[in-house]
Parts: structure tokens; C-alpha cells; sequence
């Protein structure tokens, strides 16, 4: 029994997530198991190969922070009356891992992208003495409190996005992480850690960063002219679903 025994089978995961999450249209459907014909994504291949029972709170285009004038936008785990809202995590959930920020980045006051999906509505970067849902420090704040007065038997784990615009936006998860006592996955990259795309670390050499879009990009041609998708990939998902999967065992 003690070599058969794998913690992770049987246990409920929620996983907060945005498109780096929740995939594309892309990525191919996995092809046996309980969760066969889901995109070959990190949380339904972790989930296929450990039997896990998963509880989707990831969407493309979510945001962590909820603008204080969003108008019509409401795709954020804080979003108030959604039922994607953190307060809606179940209380039997045993692992909890948040994976958010690329989409509160492309919110940003000044920011001069997106990935495609509704940027209307400015959330300010802040910072982590915020006690507002409004500001991407303020709702690290506000939510990992909460998850930690109201799911105190659950794993918590914070995964640092890859992807954001700015540096900013990995330090300040980083820092909510240590604020809290909480395990984090850089997937930026650092010494336990493989950079994965769109890396922002400065340590991370630029030439490497280029090659990981050429690697594990849905679509990427190195040049602004021709056709570009840097979300991850089926071999990108495949990959990081195994640093992931230690991940959670690891908490």
C-alpha cells in the first residue's frame, strides 16, 4: 500500500486560472481517461492521471482584481454575485492554486496590449497594504485572508504568472506569497524552477526567452509581421503540468 499510495488521487483541486490556463481552441482534446476529450491543458492532465476531482474557476481573459468601474466586465475571481467568486470555492476543497495576473496586467492604467480578450476597465498595480478588490495588491490581499480564515484544511498554493506585461506583476505575487506563508511556483523562472514562455525574469536571457516562444507558443513566427499566438501550447502544457503536479504534492 505505502508504494501504490498517491496523495493527490481522490482529492478535490479548485483551480483559479486564466487562458494560460483554461487553453484554446488549439489545444487537442486528451484522448482517454475520466476527463478524456478535455483540452490537453495543465489542470485537466494533472487531474486525468491522478484521478483528481477538479473544480473549474479559470476562464480566459480573468482578471484576480476587479475594476472599480468595470462596466460590463465581470470575468474576475473577485467579481462580486459571479458564481466564479472566490467566496464560491467549495469548503471541502483540498488544494486550492491561484494562477492569475496576465489579464490584471493588460488592465493596467498604461498598458498597450492584451491577448485579444476584454482589457475595458483600469485595475491599478497597488500594493499589498490595499484592503480593496481593486487594485492587483489589494485583491491578493483581500483573497488569500479570506482563503485562509475559511478554507483552513485546504492546500494553498500560488503559482507566478508567466506573461504579464511587467516584472512588477511577478514580484508583487511573490510578495503576497511571502505575506502569507504560502508556497509559490515561479514559472518566470528561478533556482528550483525552468522558465516557461513569456518568462519576465531579467535574469533570464533574452535569447532564451525568444526560443521558448518559438518553442512551446500555439503560434509564433519570430517576426511582428506574420502570424502570432503566444499562448501556451499542447507540448507547453504537457510540460509545466509535471512541475505543477510536484508542486502540489510539494504543499
Amino acid at each position: 500500500m505505502s508504494e501504490n499510495y498517491n496523495v493527490l488521487s481522490g482529492k478535490k483541486w479548485v483551480v483559479c486560472g486564466d487562458s494560460f490556463t483554461n487553453g484554446l481552441d488549439q489545444n487537442a482534446p486528451i484522448p482517454e481517461g475520466p476527463y478524456r476529450g478535455r483540452r490537453s491543458v495543465y489542470p485537466y492532465l494533472i487531474a486525468n492521471r491522478n484521478g483528481m476531482e477538479l473544480v473549474p474557476f479559470f476562464e480566459g481573459g480573468r482578471t484576480l482584481a476587479y475594476p472599480p468601474e468595470p462596466g460590463e466586465f465581470r470575468n474576475s475571481l473577485t467579481a462580486p454575485d459571479m458564481p466564479w467568486n472566490y467566496r464560491n470555492i467549495p469548503e471541502d476543497a483540498d488544494y486550492i492554486t491561484l494562477y492569475l495576473g496576465i489579464n490584471d496586467s493588460h488592465h493596467a492604467p498604461h498598458a498597450f496590449s492584451g491577448d485579444g480578450e476584454d482589457i475595458t476597465g483600469k485595475i491599478p498595480l497597488g500594493t499589498l497594504d490595499d484592503e480593496t478588490i481593486h487594485s492587483f495588491g489589494g485583491a491578493w490581499n483581500v483573497v488569500l485572508w479570506w482563503l485562509i480564515q475559511n478554507r483552513p484544511k485546504a492546500h494553498i498554493g500560488v503559482i507566478v504568472s508567466n506573461g504579464v506585461e511587467t516584472e512588477d506583476y511577478r514580484n508583487m505575487t511573490i510578495a503576497a506569497a511571502k505575506k502569507y506563508g504560502l508556497a509559490w511556483l515561479d514559472l518566470n523562472g528561478d533556482s528550483r524552477t525552468p522558465a516557461m514562455i513569456r518568462s519576465v525574469n531579467p535574469d533570464v536571457a533574452d535569447f532564451v526567452k525568444e526560443q521558448l516562444k518559438r518553442r512551446w507558443a500555439v503560434d509564433y513566427t519570430g517576426s511582428l509581421t506574420g502570424s502570432v499566438n503566444t499562448h501556451p501550447n499542447d507540448a507547453a502544457h504537457l510540460y509545466e503540468s509535471y512541475i505543477i503536479e510536484n508542486f502540489l504534492r510539494s504543499i
